[in-house]
């Protein structure tokens, strides 16, 4: 039985993800081709059942939600949850700098978030919002979750989900762990079994051109 299909929402572009400046958590706004790429979302998920809707409370990714749920058949019955766990990791003196400099850095940046703290805060929010909460519903009662964040905790939740057992994933199922704009992870839990990764960074519903160039300039300047 279907305990939960839960879909991991990357948030829309921004003038910084243009470019190429790192926002850790700095409060951003989406751009007019994020607000475009939230739009094209919103026929993804207009005949998924929706009931539970988390975002992380920084506004690229609350916007991003609010556009997707604005018209969804179930929007008054859903209640946006802003979480600050979701937030992207913060990366302290490199906020607002350009990606060649995090590059550059050497040693340890003691003004960033450690990265065992936020994978430990990753973790502890599927840990308590999802397993905790909506796996242990009584009754024959399977739930379909939104989730917006951002790529760096997106794929540092996944990655971490997969090597410590709480998900499972073919091998070699990922071979790119770069998490693009707009793109579309998914996890079903399943009564009984492991739950599963059934896609990562899914960009299928993404047909522009002016998107897909994009993307491609994410993943060039990330040397891939």
């Amino acid at each position: 039985m279907l305990i939960a299909r839960i879909y991991i929402l990357r948030h829309g572009e921004t003038d910084e993800n243009r470019a190429h400046i790192i926002q850790g958590q700095r409060d951003t706004l989406l751009n007019a081709a994020g607000k475009r790429q939230a739009a094209m979302a919103i026929d993804v998920f207009r005949d998924v059942n929706l009931d539970f809707a988390f975002a992380s409370d920084l506004r690229r990714a609350t916007e991003t939600a609010e556009i997707i749920l604005k018209d969804h058949p179930n929007r008054d019955k859903i209640t946006l949850i802003q979480e600050k766990k979701l937030r992207e990791r913060c990366l302290g003196k490199l906020e607002g700098k350009h990606l060649s400099e995090r590059r550059q850095q050497t040693g340890v940046d003691e003004t960033a978030e450690s990265v065992a703290s936020f994978v430990d805060r990753a973790l502890s929010w599927w840990d308590t919002e999802i397993i905790a909460n909506l796996a242990v519903t009584p009754g024959n009662v399977s739930h379909e979750v939104l989730v917006v964040s951002h790529g760096g905790f997106i794929s540092s939740l996944v990655k971490n989900l997969i090597s410590s057992g709480r998900v499972w994933a073919e091998p070699e199922q990922v071979a790119n762990w770069t998490c693009l704009n707009l793109s579309i992870t998914t996890i079903v839990v399943e009564e009984g079994s492991k739950p599963t990764l059934a896609s990562y960074s899914d960009i299928s519903h993404l047909k522009t051109e002016e998107l897909v160039q994009y993307n491609a300039d994410v993943l060039k300047a990330a040397g891939l």
